[in-house]
């Protein structure tokens, strides 16, 4: 039998792991420097618990235990903050700065070859809500793709509540339109826009309210595209959340990250848990999301405690992607720096250690030469300082 690994899962080599490690720390040095600690929730989560904070639209992997608890591999890692916070933070008085850098699983068919496995690097914000705190997680995410050496990317924003607000006005507590209501949904999730001017044409969805749905998701731009928006829905009464958005807006410009975000009533994050703002990441010539985020003010009510919190996550090997789709390869001289070779003598092996320990504490990397064999590796030096 060949030794292979499972299924949308691979092996990261000594290189790509080098080029991996070296962003998550340019990464994690930006979010520190921000005020925000490290956290780290388990691998498994209990699915029922999950559940609580929100549906599931990405699969995840399963498993019961010895005890028959069925368990799933953490799909993403808000969720798991938030349970984390309810069951053990919840009386910590003042907002709540968090980052991470975890890898997440989902399932997918074999057909579409996708990895089940990647690792998301991002924050979660809790306790503050309004329009500086929401600028201050769609700045951090742009600092964050910055430090991973990104040149050009684009961060998409809007917010859910006009879209909610116009379908709650036109299913009106009609139980035979929750369907269609969920069918707009997803066609928003997966940016299926003919899909959505199809469901609008519904004869019972009215001629104003179709035209509202299918003027609003066209809607992009700079921050002109909020006023355009606020005039389309502000007559059926459905502008939520439009002045906040407007003032975030005005946040990320004034603070000089305006040339990286652009407004876009089309994005819709395929969780189902947020409530306000979302927002999206691309990068040119790729044809899936870097990462995204938002406001999610209702969740930790799910687990019983009152919360405002917004936070983002960015997928490593997307970005790495991106980088070789731009031209901005990994530097193995920066990545692997030259190790000094110490050759072991076999008649008083211990010195070899000694000396190398001296090396490491001048700064330098050492590889020791067993056998007595001396020379470099990955790279040229002197051992004698």
């Amino acid at each position: 039998m060949m030794p292979v690994t499972p299924r949308g899962f691979k092996d990261v080599l000594p290189q790509e792991a080098l080029w991996r490690e070296s962003i998550t720390r340019q990464v994690q040095g930006v979010l520190s420097t921000w005020g925000y600690a490290p956290i780290e929730t388990p691998t498994l989560e209990v699915l029922e618990v999950l559940e609580l904070g929100g549906q599931l639209n990405q699969t995840p992997l399963r498993l019961f235990d010895s005890d028959g608890a069925l368990l799933v591999l953490r799909p993403d890692v808000t969720l798991p903050i938030a349970r984390l916070v309810a069951s053990r933070l919840k009386d910590v008085g003042e907002p709540l700065r968090y980052r991470y850098v975890q890898p997440v699983f989902r399932e997918e068919e074999s057909l579409r070859g996708q990895a089940r496995e990647f690792t998301q690097i991002g924050v979660e914000f809790i306790g503050q809500s309004g329009a500086s705190a929401d600028a201050e997680v769609i700045l951090l995410m742009v600092e964050a793709l910055k430090a991973c050496g990104l040149g050009e990317f684009t961060l998409a924003i809007c917010t859910v509540g006009v879209l909610r607000d116009l379908l709650d006005l036109i299913v009106n507590d009609n139980l035979e339109m929750q369907r269609w209501r969920a069918l707009v949904l997803r066609a928003c999730h997966q940016n299926n826009l003919l899909e959505v001017n199809r469901l609008a044409a519904d004869p019972r969805v009215s001629d104003i309210q179709s035209a509202a749905l299918k003027g609003l998701l066209g809607i992009h731009g700079d921050g002109s595209a909020i006023k355009k928006c606020k005039e389309l829905m502000e007559p059926l009464g459905c502008a939520a959340g439009l002045d906040q958005l407007a003032q975030t807006f005005g946040i990320i410009e004034k603070a000089g990250a305006g040339a990286f975000v652009t407004v876009d009533f089309s994005v819709m994050s395929a969780f189902d848990y947020y409530t306000g703002l979302v927002f999206e990441a691309y990068a040119p010539g790729l044809g899936v999301l870097l990462g995204s985020g938002g406001r999610y003010d209702r969740m930790l009510e799910a687990y019983g405690v009152k919360l405002a919190a917004a936070g983002f996550a960015f997928n490593l090997e997307r970005v790495m992607m991106a980088l070789m789709e731009q031209d901005i390869p990994a530097s193995s001289s920066v990545l692997q720096p030259p190790c000094l070779s110490i050759p072991v003598d076999g008649s008083d092996p211990g010195a070899a250690f000694i000396q190398a320990a001296r090396l490491i504490k001048e700064g330098n990397s050492v590889v020791l030469m067993h056998g007595g064999t001396a020379g470099s590796s990955q790279g040229a030096g002197d051992d004698e300082r």
